[in-house]
């Protein structure tokens, strides 16, 4: 009897350290990483459209001014945020908040940061007056728009598609700041996956 009690005892022990540990993975992948559907084909070739995503939310967690916005990470509008891991670098893809929507997401490439001049000639993109070398870029979608130059603003950060002829992007609606941006782009995966992945999907463009 006491070696049956004992084999009982260490059966719910067990049930309850998996239970546990399931909650905590849970939690981890709830307040890191967020999953999206693709819609558009602005980052073609290298994300399509009907792609899934994953956005590292740790990559740019912002440091809150108030203990309460911690796993928020709400900002009122207009508020600089600082990076508690270091801000996005020049050619990080970056998912953030339309800043016209704050309801819809998009995903672009950072191409210049505060004090960059931004000039883009017959689809070419010079940074301070140097070319941008773009291998990412596919060259049967060559773009020939123009545009600037301008500077970019203290704390905020120009962003443009990959498919610069499908892309609505900076050179529409200017530059986005640090409260705008979610999470690094991770990686893309079958959109078979999205609908049964462990956290919740929203649509980003």
């Amino acid at each position: 009897m006491y070696i049956y009690e004992r084999k009982i005892q260490r059966a719910i022990r067990e049930i309850v350290e998996t239970a546990i540990l399931a909650m905590f993975v849970f939690s981890v992948l709830y307040i890191s990483i967020q999953n999206y559907q693709v819609e558009g084909s602005s980052m073609t070739p290298n994300i399509n459209q009907g792609d899934c995503v994953l956005a590292n939310k740790l990559a740019y967690w912002k440091i809150p001014k108030n203990s309460s916005d911690f796993f928020s990470q709400n900002y009122d509008s207009g508020q600089n945020a600082k990076f508690l891991f270091g801000d996005p670098n020049k050619g990080d893809v970056i998912v953030f908040t339309y800043p016209e929507d704050p309801t819809r997401h998009f995903i672009k490439r950072v191409i210049a940061k505060e004090g960059d001049s931004v000039h883009i000639d017959n689809g070419n993109v010079y940074v301070n007056s140097v070319l941008l070398q773009e291998p990412y870029l596919d060259p049967a979608l060559n773009d020939s728009s123009n545009w600037g130059p301008n500077v970019v603003e203290l704390g905020r950060y120009f962003v443009l598609g990959d498919n610069r002829r499908a892309s609505n992007d900076s050179r529409s609606w200017g530059t986005i700041t640090s409260e705008h941006i979610i999470g690094k782009y991770l990686t893309r995966y079958p959109s078979s996956i999205c609908s049964i992945a462990p956290i919740t999907q929203e649509n980003l463009r």
